[in-house]
């Protein structure tokens, strides 16, 4: 069984793909009142012309409120669990799973946050268990309490810590990796996640916060030079803070970007949808992490900067 936190967009994708191709899936959603129209509606996954891809009933799944964690899990401890939260939800969901008793060594939790700081925070709460970095590129858009658009096929690396026995490593592969595979995901296990994570955070700091301020899909910010000369501004800024900092990067990952507008060109990123919803961003853990290792290294990211006081600023409805 595999437990996955969060039922936003990514969340709705991995437990319904997971779920139709037989794994069972427990999913911890935010509100009571999410868990029941899931129960019972079940779990839509929608392509993004529109035809359904896969849809599992809600008797195919176990879905409950992240608050009842505690109690319902006293008799099925977890063994493998994906946070699919967004970064500024990690606290809560560590405060609801870090009390359990059967946060054992043998348990596995697999992260898939943008940006970076969240790692060391989850491995500090729940230090007996095995911790995987991951990154995705998969694009999903949610539609609806239950329903979701899986508006982009991308890949999934997940992080392989050094120290992982034999043992541990075979069950990871059985029980996750190649139910993955199975679900349809392409997944692949990673010794150099670090440096994927860097790659995936330099990404989502060039788009996510343009199309935020400019409030445009992610294929517009290739539709004028001067979008494309702001973007290259964050990028140079970017790999100046990581070569600040000994990161190691390549220069295919301004292609990479590129490649990520015209492939999500009709995607509208997560940080405009928040800042649509007036709801907490990711900004401080993306643009925000770059500016504080810019300054811990002794160099300025002011671009990042100055977008990053922007969009926290959005946050205050207007009028």
């Amino acid at each position: 069984m595999i437990d996955i936190i969060g039922a936003g967009s990514l969340g709705l994708l991995f437990a319904g793909r997971l779920a139709a191709s037989g794994t069972k899936v427990r999913l911890w959603t935010r509100t009571l009142e999410q868990a029941r129209i899931i129960a019972c509606e079940g779990i839509t996954v929608l392509e993004k012309e529109g035809q359904v891809a896969v849809h599992v009933i809600g008797d195919t799944l176990k879905v409950a409120p992240l608050a009842d964690w505690q109690r319902l899990n006293s008799q099925v401890p977890p063994r493998w669990i994906l946070i699919m939260t967004k970064q500024g939800a990690i606290e809560e969901v560590l405060e609801q799973i870090k009390p359990a008793d059967n946060i054992e060594n043998d348990i596995g939790i697999i992260c898939l946050q943008n940006g970076i700081g969240h790692i060391e925070r989850i491995r500090q709460a729940c230090p007996e268990a095995t911790v995987y970095p991951a990154v995705t590129t998969e694009g999903a858009k949610r539609m609806g309490v239950a329903s979701v658009v899986h508006a982009g096929m991308g890949a999934t690396e997940i992080g392989c810590p050094d120290e992982l026995e034999e043992v541990q490593a075979g069950s990871f592969k059985q029980c996750v990796l190649n139910r993955l595979l199975a679900a349809g995901f392409d997944v692949c296990l990673s010794k150099e996640i670090e440096n994927g994570i860097y790659r995936k955070l330099l990404i989502n700091a060039v788009i996510n916060p343009l199309t935020a301020i400019w409030r445009i899909p992610n294929g517009e910010l290739l539709s004028d030079p001067g979008r494309i000369q702001m973007m290259r501004k964050l990028y140079e800024e970017g790999i100046q803070v990581y070569e600040a900092n000994g990161i190691r990067w390549d220069s295919v990952w301004w292609d990479q970007i590129m490649k990520v507008c015209r492939a999500t060109a009709e995607n509208q990123s997560s940080m405009l949808t928040d800042v649509l919803a007036h709801s907490m961003t990711e900004v401080a853990s993306i643009n925000g992490q770059l500016v504080q290792m810019a300054e811990q290294a002794g160099v300025t990211a002011p671009t990042h900067a100055v977008l990053w006081q922007l969009i926290e600023g959005m946050r205050l409805k207007e009028g």
